[in-house]
């Protein structure tokens, strides 16, 4: 089961302030511009395990950070930029569109980094992938980075909180978890609705139905943490904030272990909770809703997500979310997000060096609870 990432990060100044990612973006042919100015996006390839894609992101990051600095830049790894003013965007014809269907709203996607997960799709088993990647969507409250928005602490999970409740106005299908699918057709309905909703909303408010047409598709039109892709066949999990990237590669450790398991015995909704040797017991939906509001509002300072996660094949105590460290302080300074964002690009650059050395093996988990 191969696994790729997709990694946001801001570029800011030597002074911490926003920059714009474009002068790095043009010297790197796998650097993706974003629609936010001063943002960037380091694509991996395709990895057979992950050790070996420990490596592809040590060495892809490394290039990005090299020139980066060679460009007056520096890269950090936040899921929101803290707090600042207005955030440029490239303002192409998909931008426009999401911006005069969604209105201001949609203005709070440009302020928020992520990670985004592909896991090669198995035959017989995409069903169960979706499920597992849907049922373990409050993970991410054990990478989440940043707790403030535009200033104000708004909630632990800052990016989850403003991405999913705050970015898509009447059509917060387009954002936020769906519930579980009895097949990955019965997925694919639902993405064609959601994409014929946008396309009638828009065509209402006067887009071109060609122009519509020419930049939008159904498996690009939905921003929910969980897509099946069938440009690249693989499952696209977009829960987790951008972090520090050993985290994030703890992460995905872990998450392979879950995944392994369910492919290998399969997964049941409802029950005991937990992995074992017969598969992965997932809660029913509502419950996991549950757990997923609160990862959002309180991360693992909530009893029940700690809890979840621990029953679900993760180690909560191994995981030391950015987030908690200004999770205290109820409003930033426009002065006081660039300091904290160069003191996080500080801690980046020294990371990708100590990744050099490999993480030692972990025994796959087989947890129940």
């Amino acid at each position: 089961m191969q696994l790729s990432l997709e990694l946001e990060y801001w570029t800011v100044d030597d002074t911490g302030a926003l920059a714009p990612a474009a002068p790095v973006v043009k010297r790197i042919d796998d650097l993706d511009a974003e629609s936010a100015d001063p943002m960037l996006e380091v694509v991996t390839d395709p990895c057979d395990d992950v050790a070996e894609l420990r490596g592809e992101v040590t060495r892809r990051l490394r290039e990005a950070i090299r020139v980066a600095r060679e460009e007056g830049r520096r890269l950090v790894p936040l899921a929101t930029p803290l707090n600042t003013g207005p955030i440029g965007t490239d303002d192409g014809p998909r931008t426009q569109v999401q911006r005069r269907v969604l209105g201001d709203d949609f203005a709070n996607a440009t302020r928020c980094a992520g990670t985004h997960l592909h896991v090669d799709r198995i035959d017989g088993a995409e069903t169960d992938q979706v499920n597992l990647l849907t049922a373990l969507d409050p993970a991410f409250a054990l990478v989440s980075s940043s707790a403030h928005h535009r200033g104000e602490n708004v909630a632990a999970c800052a990016r989850a909180h403003v991405y999913r409740r705050g970015c898509y106005g009447d059509h917060p299908e387009l954002g936020r978890l769906r519930p579980y699918v009895g097949s990955v057709a019965e997925h694919e309905e639902r993405t064609a609705a959601s994409f014929e909703g946008f396309r009638a909303t828009a065509l209402s408010e006067g887009v071109d139905p060609d122009a519509f047409d020419a930049n939008f598709a159904p498996e690009d039109s939905t921003w929910t943490p969980i897509r099946v892709r069938e440009e690249f066949d693989t499952i696209e999990w977009r829960g987790p904030d951008v972090a520090l990237p050993g985290q994030l590669l703890r992460l995905v450790a872990d998450l392979e272990n879950a995944l392994e398991a369910t492919v290998d015995g399969g997964l049941e909704i409802g029950g005991e909770l937990g992995i074992s040797a017969d598969g992965v017991t997932v809660p029913e939906f509502d419950r996991l809703d549950e757990y997923v509001e609160a990862a959002i509002d309180d991360g693992l300072e909530s009893p029940a997500v700690e809890g979840y996660l621990d029953a679900m094949g993760f180690d909560p105590a191994s995981y030391r979310p950015l987030s908690m460290d200004l999770q205290g302080v109820s409003r930033l300074t426009t002065n006081q997000a660039r300091r904290i964002r160069l003191r996080y690009a500080d801690r980046l650059e020294g990371e990708v060096g100590l990744l050099t050395t490999p993480a030692p093996s972990r025994p796959a988990v087989t947890r129940s609870g």
